[in-house]
């Protein structure tokens, strides 16, 4: 995993929050705002980064609403290096 990724997503207390929910279940974005207690909009920009950076990915992008989130195998291979680095991550 390169280090730049790594240091992304440990820059951002949201970044971290959502994958680690995501390592547990899919989810909207609604339902990780809730989950995490974050406006909407950051989630949304938020996951909208991981994407970018191939972590999560739509899984049922042909739909609108409600869109669904799950973790891409490099965004789980990326929770486990985390956790093997002691962030432990896991649902608040």
């Amino acid at each position: 995993m390169p280090q730049q990724l790594f240091d992304f997503v440990v820059a951002s207390d949201t970044r971290l929050k959502i994958l680690s929910w995501l390592s547990q279940d899919v989810s909207t974005p609604t339902e990780l705002a809730k989950k995490i207690q974050k406006h909407l909009s950051h989630v949304s920009r938020a996951l909208h980064e991981l994407q970018e950076r191939e972590l999560v990915s739509c899984v049922n992008p042909a739909n609108t609403k409600p869109r669904v989130y799950s973790l891409t195998p490099q965004g789980m291979s990326l929770v486990n290096e985390l956790n093997s680095h002691n962030f432990r991550i896991h649902p608040v």
